[in-house]
């Protein structure tokens, strides 16, 4: 489909009789390419649609054409054509938007409702109360608006030969096991702490148990269980506990932080995606639950590609707090959170945090159950959702 395109595979929106699924025959009849119609695979599923809607209801129909809209989006088809209210899957229409262009295909409105009042779709009867709540919707989604006015194929594949417009202006990065590599810091730090006080067990006991005592401790700082404070006092005691170990807390706490600052490991592909954010002309704006000692200084070594950073410490919440997200949208002259995403590795403190905000959320490393609205499983790929 790049002799359409340019680029990537299409996704056709729009209302009911626009033309989406006379569009995506003419476009297979050219190339020689592949389509899926969302609704004539929900008939091949399902039955007719009509008695589908009278036996079921809307609510039952909506979830297997949901259904269908994902399949269709990571199918192998060059062009999907979906139904009118595909845009009211905030899951299909993200599927869609992660594999492909979506073209939103407009017609004047009597021109729509000419064409739908002569066919037998289950809506029409409310077609002018529908067009009105889902138009908001296409706009939102559509990455090409193109009227289904045109004269010929080569007047529409002219508008997708433009470049896509950003779908973000806005992203707030994670840092840590997103940009900087905690992993390896911690395991460095740790190591290096122990021994300075003299703690015998070996480099992997010793990191796992603190990877352990890592989880505890800021999932109940996340929770709000317990203080940042009250976290510093306590890692460390806990640690020696899991290992059997008697040492001086508070000097091993403080050791920890000094070699832990002195840190610069980067994720692979972390700098290029920065830069190509950046290129695009969005802001990046770094954010990360940590203290100000510690962060301040290992944010140093990805500061000059971002246009900002956030620690929690400093902000006065922690993630997933919505104050956290609030004040530094504040901060950064509130831009639309309709077209800011926030992106990390954190189920729990990023995409909970991101959506209790009401923006866009993608988590970096793909798992089938995430509340995230995209996911991807290297860097580079969130290049092609922004």
């Amino acid at each position: 489909m790049e002799k359409v395109t340019g680029h990537r595979k299409i996704a056709l929106i729009g209302a009911m009789g626009s033309g989406k699924s006379a569009l995506s025959r003419r476009l297979t009849a050219k190339y020689g390419a592949t389509a899926v119609d969302t609704d004539a695979e929900f008939t091949r599923r399902y039955g007719d649609i009509n008695a589908f809607f009278a036996a079921h209801g809307e609510a039952e129909f909506r979830k297997r054409e949901r259904d269908i809209i994902i399949d269709a989006a990571y199918s192998d088809a060059d062009v999907v054509a979906t139904g009118g209210g595909a845009v009211l899957s905030r899951e299909g229409m993200n599927a869609l938007r992660r594999t492909r262009d979506v073209v939103y295909l407009t017609a004047p409105t009597a021109t729509l409702k000419a064409r739908v009042m002569r066919s037998d779709r289950p809506l029409k009867a409310d077609f002018d109360k529908i067009l009105s709540r889902r138009k908001a919707l296409y706009e939102a989604y559509a990455d090409y608006t193109v009227s289904s006015e045109f004269s010929s194929i080569d007047e529409f594949e002219r508008e997708l030969a433009k470049p896509r417009g950003n779908r973000f202006d806005a992203v707030l990065c994670d840092a840590d096991d997103t940009l900087l590599d905690f992993k390896r810091a911690m395991r460095y730090a740790v190591v290096a702490a122990a021994r300075a006080l003299g703690i015998t067990k070996s480099d992997d006991e010793i990191v796992s148990r603190y990877a352990e005592v890592t989880r505890i401790i800021w999932s109940k700082l996340e929770r709000g269980e317990i203080t940042r404070a009250e976290l510093n006092h306590i890692r460390f005691r806990l640690l020696g506990e899991m290992l059997g170990e008697a040492f001086d807390y508070e000097r091993m706490n403080d050791t920890y932080i000094e070699y832990m600052r002195g840190t610069r490991f980067v994720i692979d592909g972390a700098i290029e995606l920065l830069n190509g954010l950046r290129a695009r002309g969005i802001k990046v704006y770094i954010i990360t639950n940590s203290f100000t000692r510690v962060a301040s200084e290992r944010l140093k070594a990805i500061a000059d590609y971002a246009d900002g950073a956030f620690i929690s410490e400093e902000v006065g919440y922690d993630k997933p707090r919505a104050e956290f997200f609030e004040r530094v949208l504040e901060s950064v002259g509130s831009p639309d959170k309709s077209r800011t995403l926030v992106f990390g590795d954190s189920e729990t403190s990023d995409v909970a945090g991101g959506r209790n905000s009401g923006l866009w959320t993608c988590l970096y490393g793909e798992r089938a159950d995430t509340a995230a609205d995209f996911s991807v499983k290297s860097l580079c790929e969130l290049l092609d959702i922004v």
